[in-house]
């Protein structure tokens, strides 16, 4: 690799000897794609790239080849300021932001028309008042409609400016309005099948509420939240947020949603087979049942009210064996002011746990091994960049770029896209052969990065009417493993080209895991073309949930021929053990062809049917 580097730097000089830019500027751009080479190697072929790009004057290709060199050299930051008159208004901000003069940074990005992101720019440099007029100037051509998502952003940003000025009307006002723009753009993204977007609306809607002060959108926040996790089988994240809804509740004092959301939580740790995190919850909601009532006897309310909640508390108590405490708790109900015959039958009740200890059992919280990383971005920052870029690749790769918290290796590849993708967005009008070639690269480039960032402008590219385009999309979109690239998968497989609808096809194979369910069961669903529906099969044969092996088992029992043999096919494939599980259990239920099936399965797996 080193050989090929040192020979490409020398064909780069002869050219340049020879006075041949461009020849020099490809020889150096193709060293510059062996990016697993050492840091010094490679900053030995961006040097003399920057400078032919500067010859050749494309001042914003070589200001990106001195955005990743600075980060490395002493002088890098400065080389890079002394380029800025040569290049836009974004290419200044993102200069000047890199080197933390932020208010500079927002005036660029306004003179380039970018106001979201001037107003984040604002932000940064704790001009709040300069900020709340950029948002309100975006709110006043951010609608409902198709974009309720992107105007709840705007309105939420809005509000936390207002706060930060003092303006508390406006910021309620503000925080109404994004509240219920976020609830209409959650009941579209889940019609549509993008639960994981109704997710974003959700995680919003709890900062909205930590925000303002408003526990109910808090909790309802956290409760759709939940209930996304736990359709999409991400079952660790699940628990993690039923203990920060937990955590939000009682640190507002909402102790009777917090004891529910204890019980709600036990009761899927159970499910999942989570013994000792089952017994862990069941305890915390008794203890938070006995603070309710506490709390309600503290306020004067009737006693009426305080005994329910205790007897919340004596239930849970008994549900993991301690009897000492429900003991305990019988007692303080025959104490409390309530009808003497109630009293009665609560001090009979306690005497019958005279004497009795707690059973010993094995409580425990989620292990910290299963612990996720359960840290939520900044999407009302985030989401408003994506929307005001509209699918731009070069300015997606930048993000990238200059963000050092990526790995060299995915910061060297975004510097590639970004100049692959400058030479293809100048030109939108071209479908030339050439350029069809550099938007194939275009699109490979992309999904080598492997981050979500690059869904959108690969998105756009897909809208081109040129085939060997959008197969490339779809190739990309294949090796990108979140919901949102089924959106694209699925108009591929709707389109009138069939190259493009078996590239799409061969996507939908690929794309199988966990989460995958929803949308690789709505494909079987809708799809009116057999060698689809298979694709999707026998990526659901890998999707190891209960969830996908009753949906299998289902096409098994009731599906077409062709998609039973799929499915078939796709389980004697799989290594999945749910499907396992299922088979045995329902083996002696379904009918004879079906048990067949399912034998067939056992035996190609080495199990005895």
């Amino acid at each position: 690799m080193l050989d090929d580097l040192y020979h490409l730097r020398e064909r780069a000089r002869a050219a340049l000897n020879r006075g041949d830019l461009d020849d020099a500027a490809n020889s150096l751009v193709s060293a510059a794609s062996q990016t697993h080479v050492a840091e010094h190697d490679y900053l030995s072929v961006l040097r003399p790239l920057a400078e032919v790009l500067s010859r050749r004057n494309d001042g914003r290709s070589a200001l990106t080849v001195v955005w990743y060199m600075a980060f490395s050299e002493s002088d890098g930051w400065k080389r890079a300021m002394a380029m800025l008159p040569g290049v836009p208004s974004v290419d200044r901000a993102r200069t000047l932001a890199a080197t933390n003069d932020m208010a500079g940074a927002a005036r660029e990005m306004e003179n380039a028309g970018l106001v979201a992101a001037a107003a984040i720019y604002r932000e940064k440099a704790d001009d709040w008042r300069g900020a709340r007029a950029l948002w309100s100037r975006l709110a006043q051509v951010v609608g409902g409609g198709a974009d309720a998502y992107n105007a709840a952003l705007v309105q939420f940003n809005l509000a936390r400016c207002a706060k930060k000025c003092g303006d508390g009307r406006q910021a309620r006002e503000a925080n109404v309005a994004a509240v219920r723009l976020l609830e209409e753009a959650a009941d579209y993204f889940e019609s549509v099948g993008q639960r994981e977007r109704a997710f974003d609306c959700f995680q919003v809607l709890v900062q909205i509420g930590r925000e303002s002060g408003m526990f109910e959108d808090v909790l309802e926040g956290f409760v759709n939240c939940i209930r996304i996790l736990r359709e999409d089988h991400l079952k660790y994240f699940a628990l993690q947020y039923f203990e920060d809804a937990l955590q939000a509740a009682k640190e507002r004092g909402e102790l009777s949603a917090a004891a529910t959301l204890a019980r709600e939580a036990a009761d899927y740790a159970r499910v999942l087979g989570m013994t000792s995190a089952s017994a862990h919850y069941v305890v915390v909601q008794a203890d938070l049942w006995r603070e309710v009532a506490r709390q309600h006897l503290d306020r004067g309310a009737p006693p009426e009210i305080a005994e329910n909640a205790l007897l919340a508390a004596i239930l849970a108590f008994g549900e993991v064996g301690h009897y000492a405490r429900v003991g305990g708790l019988y007692k303080e109900l025959a104490a409390m002011d309530l009808e003497a015959q109630r009293r009665a039958h609560y001090a009979r009740a306690a005497k019958r746990y005279d004497g009795v200890r707690d059973e010993p059992i094995d409580t425990a919280p989620l292990p910290s091994h299963l612990r996720q990383d359960n840290h939520f971005p900044d999407v009302w920052h985030v989401d408003l960049i994506e929307w005001e870029q509209q699918g731009n690749s070069a300015e997606a790769c930048a993000d990238v770029l200059l963000d050092k918290r990526w790995p060299d290796l995915i910061r060297r590849k975004a510097m590639l896209a970004r100049l692959t993708a400058f030479a293809v967005e100048s030109r939108p009008e071209d479908a030339s052969g050439p350029a069809t070639n550099a938007r194939v690269r275009l699109a490979d480039q992309l999904a080598q990065l492997q981050l979500y960032a690059v869904l959108s402008p690969l998105e756009k590219l897909f809208t081109r009417a040129e085939r060997p385009v959008k197969v490339a999309v779809l190739a990309a979109m294949q090796q990108l493993f979140f919901k949102r690239s089924f959106v694209t998968v699925r108009t591929g497989l709707r389109d009138a080209d069939p190259a493009v609808v078996e590239q799409a096809s061969k996507a939908v194979e690929s794309l199988y895991f966990q989460h995958a369910f929803d949308p690789l069961s709505r494909i079987v669903r809708e799809s009116p073309q057999p060698q689809v529906r298979a694709s999707a099969l026998r990526a659901l044969a890998r999707v190891d949930t209960m969830e996908a092996a009753e949906f299998l088992l289902g096409v098994l029992e009731h599906g077409a021929p062709a998609d039973r043999a799929a499915a078939l096919d796709g389980l004697k494939r799989s290594r999945g053990a749910r499907f396992i599980e299922l088979a045995r259990s329902a083996m002696h239920t379904v009918a004879p062809d079906v048990q067949g099936a399912l034998r067939e399965v056992l035996r190609q797996r080495g199990i005895a049917a």
